[in-house]
């Protein structure tokens, strides 16, 4: 079942689905980046994968999502769709499938505040420290900012307090949703080793949307690592440990750039309520 955005946010028009045929546009707004000039990996994955009639979707993105532009949704052969920006392909997306994985044992509340404070850029100024989900210093951001897991260094977890502002009828959107188990998917080792990544490809299920004012928790762990190459998992779970929404995710580590690469100073963040 496809669900909805705030129209200010984007645009989804249907028309016929003929093979090959355009079903629609998608306009993602400015508000939304990720790194500042494209958006958020995993709020783009999310809205592209309504157009998808499947419960666990794979979304990959070619290129970096661009903000406040029109861009076509086509229909291909089968169950699939790309999201074209001209003759650019953007992203793609169909049917997906979990890596059958046992999580491990989901941090509490209490240890992914904790992590959120390790975070190893806390206080920096960095590529992604705007970041709609993850940026510390987006007054209007989600604050879902992941950091090392108290005894746990392989682990990455951010606690998560659902806001209206990313809701509708006292629901998290389904965009933030993804958006926020993408962020908390980057790989551990490279984000201690100040490495860049960008994601490349996310694969979801969301079993429910959490509610307005709810405290989650979102953690991942790496699967593989082979040269720039990262494969996580993550998870979000609620205040009883039952899960939420699920996703693996492949990370590619950009050469020659990184986390350090801007001028780095430190600001203080702003409050968050917990």
């Amino acid at each position: 079942m496809r669900r909805g955005w705030p129209c200010d946010l984007t645009r989804v028009m249907s028309s016929h689905l003929l093979s090959g045929a355009v079903i629609g546009t998608l306009v993602i707004d400015r508000r939304l980046n990720g790194p500042r000039r494209s958006a958020n990996g995993g709020f783009a994955a999310g809205l592209i994968s309504r157009s998808v009639d499947a419960d666990v979707v794979t979304v990959r993105l070619h290129k970096p999502v661009p903000l406040g532009r029109e861009m076509n949704v086509v229909e291909e052969d089968g169950d699939g769709i790309r999201v074209v920006d001209g003759a650019r392909t953007i992203a793609s997306a169909h049917r997906g499938a979990l890596v059958a994985t046992a999580p491990p044992e989901a941090p509490s509340y209490r240890d992914a505040v904790l992590a959120r404070a390790a975070h190893p850029l806390a206080g920096m100024q960095h590529p992604l420290s705007d970041c709609f989900v993850c940026g510390p210093h987006r007054p209007d951001g989600m604050h879902v900012t992941p950091g090392f897991v108290p005894g746990r260094p392989d682990l990455l977890a951010a606690p998560w307090v659902v806001g209206a502002d990313v809701s509708g009828a006292g629901m998290a959107h389904l965009a933030a949703v993804w958006g926020a188990i993408d962020c908390t998917s980057y790989p551990a080792r490279a984000l201690r080793g100040g490495e860049l990544c960008l994601l490349g490809t996310m694969t979801a299920v969301v079993e429910r949307r959490p509610r307005v004012g709810e405290k989650i928790v979102v953690y991942s762990w790496t699967r593989s690592h082979e040269r720039r190459r990262y494969e996580t998992s993550a998870a979000m779970v609620d205040a009883t440990g039952a899960v939420v929404a699920r996703a693996d995710a492949t990370w590619i580590a950009l050469q020659g750039q990184r986390l350090h690469a801007l001028r780095v100073r430190r600001r203080p963040a702003p409050r968050v309520s917990y």
